[in-house]
Order: C-alpha cells, then structure tokens, then sequence
C-alpha cells in the first residue's frame, strides 16, 4: 500500500457515490443507468477525473442477457482474436444473482464494452499500468476498493475474518453479490470487493510463450488474507476461464 491518500490527493473532485452523480471537471454527470446490468457507483477522480464502477460484481442474469443478444466475437480486439465464444467454459449461465464465473478477459472486455461501459482500467481511460495496481491516482479498480488509497480493505484498515466471503469466513462456495451488507466499501454502495470471485481487470503485458497475462483482483471464496486486501494483484493467461474469477465494469 501507498502512503494513505496517495501523492497529490483527489484535487477537483467530490463526489455523492450512493445517488450515482459527481462532479469532475466537466461539472454535474450521472453514472450510467443501464437495463440489465449493475446499478454504477461514481467515485471521485484524482485531478477531476471522477468516474463510475459497478457495484457489484456482473451475475449470471445480467451475462445471459447479453448473450441473448448474439453479440459478435469479430468486433474483438487483435489480442482476443482467439475467442470463438463468450459462453463461459462451464456452459450458458442460469439466470440468477451469482457473479458470472469461468468466463476469461476477453469475454469481460467484450461485455463491459457491449452494454456501454468499460472493463475497469485506468483512471482517465485505457488499460490501467501493469506494475501501478496499488496507485490510486492511476488504478480505477484499486482506487475504489481502497477508498483512494486510505484503507487497505474495501470496509476498513484492519482485516476481519468474517466481513467477506474469504476463506477464513468459511462459507466455502461462491455467494449472490450483495449477500454480505459487512463487505461494503470503498465507497457508499460497493459491495464484495473483497472475497467471493477474483475479478479481471484491465492491466495485460507479454509473458513468457507468447500468452499475455492479465490482473484479476480482489480475491475469492477460498482465498487466505493475505490475498483480499485492495492492494493484491494476481496475474492469469488472458485466455484463463475459472469457475472463481469474474469481473465488474467501470465507465469514465
């Protein structure tokens, strides 16, 4: 972790994350208010840079809707080239309150980027910087975990056990988003930052057999506490589908 606050502090920026509206720059906005996908928390910027993150994690309900509508798997990227299909590897999702799981970086980018949001990157826009995943000036998905980079968890300074769904909770399987109201934060209105499924992230570089490597961040249901602080980053294959690793999305 930084120094609390970070360098510089968020200059230019206030913010009423629990209404969905900031104020940047640019004067008065609200965060999208989109059918079928998570309600947005806007989150003040740094230098007026405000933005907007999911609340929670996106379910298995608001991933099939997506699906329904036959999105193309042409319109990726040169580094998705690769992904043929955006079902998950386990098969459709059921439609329910769990975060969609087994679905890999592509299938994240391709969905924040078709409902009209972003896969959380960096603040200001495009991919977050790969070794600058605890810089709350430059990090979307950090800075909102760790209140700007003043607390080291999502609810607080200290860990506690049993705030989320981590693996000393013991709850021992995936939860419904929102399940536990004790794994709130960073802002008003975020929930299960920490705990429950690791989520993708907008931060990719080369790797060794020509495979890039992305962040997932925020740990799961089995994950120990040394993995469920806003500041740990673990790193998969961009093409990795595991039944722990979801995402949320972000929008500037």
């Amino acid at each position: 972790m930084g120094a609390a606050g970070g360098a510089g502090g968020m200059g230019g920026a206030t913010s009423s994350s629990s209404s969905g509206m900031f104020i940047d720059d640019a004067g008065a906005k609200a965060c999208p208010s989109i059918t079928n996908t998570a309600a947005m928390v806007a989150v003040p910027g740094w230098d007026g840079k405000a933005y907007c993150i999911d609340a929670t994690e996106v379910t298995n309900a608001q991933y099939a809707t997506w699906l329904e509508s036959s999105p193309s798997v042409a319109n990726q990227s040169a580094t998705c080239a690769s992904n043929l299909s955006f079902t998950p590897s386990t098969g459709a999702p059921p439609k329910n309150d769990y975060p969609v799981g087994s679905v890999d970086w592509c299938d994240a980018f391709a969905y924040c980027k078709g409902v009209g949001k972003r896969l959380c990157g960096r603040i200001g826009g495009g991919p977050a910087p790969y070794y600058a995943h605890d810089d709350a000036s430059r990090n979307q998905w950090f800075s909102a975990c760790s209140h700007g980079d003043t607390q080291a968890f999502p609810y607080g300074p200290a860990y506690d056990a049993n705030a989320c769904n981590v693996k000393d909770a013991a709850y021992g399987a995936v939860l419904p988003v929102g399940t536990l109201a004790s794994c709130g934060g960073g802002f008003d209105g975020l929930v299960d930052m920490s705990g429950n499924v690791w989520e993708w992230e907008d931060s990719c570089v080369p790797a060794d057999g020509g495979v890039d490597v992305c962040r997932r961040r925020g740990g799961s249901f089995s994950s120990s506490a040394d993995n469920v602080d806003c500041d740990v980053a673990s790193s998969r294959p961009r093409d990795a589908a595991e039944a722990n690793t979801g995402f949320r999305c972000c929008a500037d």
